[in-house]
């Protein structure tokens, strides 16, 4: 199953993110808000894709998925629902990313070893990263998986 995951900001120039999922388990945001900030929290309140806020504290949900899902070691992103108030712990095998450029400013196209080891931290968290590389300053290429010696194929 592939699936495209296009929200880290409203300017973001995602060109490519595929994602091969392998599993999807949801919690409930009361769930993810105890086990992080150790209370009940009556008042959840969406923040982005990656955050939520749980009675004034805001928490990453990706610290909850890595807390639940330990022995995971496929676990690639954690995703907010807000239509169904529920986090997803998304594990796959694959991810290739390719980001057009903004810039000189652009954080993600500085370095590329840097620039891929972000979009890591977000969407390929527990895969390794087998390639990375810049195309004429203006795209930025990441390729993760779960293999150290796999060989991409470009096409």
């Amino acid at each position: 199953m592939v699936c495209l995951f296009f929200s880290f900001s409203a300017d973001a120039k995602f060109l490519k993110d595929d994602f091969t999922m392998t599993k999807n388990n949801s919690y409930s945001w009361q769930e993810v808000c105890k086990r992080l900030t150790r209370r009940e929290s009556p008042l959840i309140e969406y923040q982005s894709i990656h955050e939520l806020d749980c009675m004034g504290t805001k928490v990453d949900v990706m610290k909850f998925c890595e807390e639940i899902e330990v022995t995971n070691p496929f676990l690639a992103r954690a995703v907010v629902k807000k239509d169904k108030k529920v986090v997803n712990c998304q594990s796959g095998r694959t991810v290739i990313i390719k980001w057009q450029c903004q810039g000189r400013e652009d954080k993600y196209c500085k370095d590329p070893e840097v620039g891929c080891f972000l979009f890591q931290e977000k969407l390929a968290k527990r895969l390794k990263i087998i390639h990375q590389s810049m195309t004429d300053k203006k795209y930025l290429n990441c390729y993760f998986d779960v293999r150290k010696n796999s060989k991409l194929i470009v096409r």
